[in-house]
């Protein structure tokens, strides 16, 4: 499964580089340094020609950024990489009339793949940031720490260590027992007419394939086995890993567990036919964007490049 968006990380990360302080203050003196702004979980982006805003070093000593708020992201080449944690919208909007904080989502369309992943490592690294700010110990404040990718208690009797969460999420195609469906569902929160493959959070104490079984059934009532992996693509909405995954049905009559789904259904590779874009509004049968792991679970199932063995 490849080319998934978000995915195929572009920079080098140079994590070495983390524990050495110095040099990285050499990088945020460079000319080429490139400063990717984030407020409130969204990324800078230029109206006037639909382009991402990175910063330069000039701007960002206008808005007085500290190093508390720098993130050190890597290299593209020998151009160095950092996000910015902006903390009030109108903190930058003096700089360009035409700059505007916006989602990821609402400007995926407008960029590139390799723009994209750099974008959500930003957007995610500065959420966390500020998700962050106080330790879940001993309730102090905590600091940046390792250019960026640790926070640390600033008490002496605790300094606990607060590392980027990331939390794991399976999301599965099911297979109907006559190989002709798979099984979709709507939340009823989720945009009008969308419909998705089955998805749900990592517990304790379990095994991907353990929390996928339980996810059908809770959601559906459907038993499945045969469970493969497929493949797995970064979500920075806010910090998901998805784990991509196909499953058979042994039964396929609905007794759902819980109330997460409002609709379940049975769709033949005729009948997602019907089904639309996300971006016809008017529709009631959607299928998710194309720039998300579920739909390439779907695409791959129509074209029977999904194989139960």
């Amino acid at each position: 499964m490849e080319n998934l968006t978000y995915a195929g990380f572009a920079l080098e990360r140079s994590s070495e580089l983390r524990l050495q302080h110095d040099e990285v203050q050499r990088l945020k003196d460079q000319d080429n340094l490139v400063i990717l702004p984030v407020c409130n979980g969204k990324n800078l982006f230029n109206n006037s020609n639909n382009t991402y805003v990175a910063i330069s070093l000039s701007e960002a000593r206008d808005l007085n950024l500290f190093d508390e708020e720098m993130i050190f992201l890597g290299f593209d080449g020998k151009v160095p990489y950092f996000a910015a944690n902006i903390f009030k919208e109108d903190q930058i909007s003096g700089l360009n009339i035409h700059w505007e904080f916006k989602s990821l989502h609402s400007i995926i369309n407008l960029i590139t793949f390799t723009q994209a992943s750099i974008l959500a490592y930003a957007r995610g690294m500065s959420i966390w940031h500020s998700n962050s700010v106080f330790c879940g110990k001993c309730g102090m404040r905590t600091e940046s720490d390792e250019e960026g990718h640790i926070r640390k208690c600033i008490s002496l009797e605790c300094s606990k260590k607060i590392f980027p969460r990331i939390d794991p999420a399976v999301i599965t195609l099911v297979e109907h027992p006559s190989e002709e469906s798979c099984l979709l569902g709507r939340q009823a929160n989720w945009p009008f007419g969308m419909y998705s493959v089955i998805a749900g959070f990592l517990e304790i104490g379990e095994s991907l394939e353990e929390c996928v079984k339980r996810e059908v059934e809770e959601e559906t009532g459907i038993i499945v086995n045969r469970v493969l992996y497929q493949g797995s693509q970064p979500w920075p909405f806010p910090s998901s890993l998805m784990l991509g995954f196909a499953a058979k049905a042994e039964n396929f009559q609905f007794s759902p567990k819980d109330n997460e789904l409002e609709k379940i259904m049975w769709v033949s590779r005729k009948g997602l036919k019907e089904f639309t874009e996300m971006e016809d509004i008017d529709s009631d049968k959607k299928l998710p964007s194309k720039h998300s792991i579920a739909r390439t679970l779907i695409d791959s199932w129509v074209k029977r490049e999904i194989k139960f063995l």
